[in-house]
């Protein structure tokens, strides 16, 4: 009988990928843009409905998504499929994406990204505002 590892190294890269939008600001106030949008359903299994979405992170930022009722709109339309999605700062840039997608599943999202463009409108009034 072979002797079998009970736990595996995995072999070669993986074939999960996430599709990030950069938004590049060069801004000092970068770290007030960190957020993370989730569902809010209702129902078990196939019952399972989504009721709203509700946006967590940096407060100011967050009660600015959770205001634009057309960004809801479109977020109700595509989030059970996208699952959550981040806005992340970095030190010159932001990235705004969703969950981890199987390579077979890897298209471009049309209503994905009219959403990740009506939050980089958001952050960069917010940015103007400031500066």
């Amino acid at each position: 009988m072979p002797n079998i590892d009970p736990t595996p190294l995995p072999y070669g890269p993986l074939q999960y990928y996430h599709v990030h939008f950069i938004l590049e600001i060069k801004s000092n106030d970068n770290d007030k843009f960190l957020a993370r949008c989730k569902p809010i359903t209702k129902g078990y299994f196939d019952s399972r409905r989504m009721i709203d979405v509700k946006w967590t992170g940096e407060d100011n930022f967050a009660q600015v998504l959770q205001a634009d009722a057309t960004l809801t709109g479109m977020l109700k339309e595509v989030i059970m499929k996208v699952g959550e999605i981040t806005v992340d700062p970095q030190e010159d840039n932001i990235r705004i994406y969703g969950k981890w997608v199987h390579e077979e599943n890897l298209v471009f999202d049309a209503a994905m990204f009219e959403i990740a463009d009506r939050i980089a409108i958001h952050i960069k009034n917010m940015v103007q505002k400031r500066g």
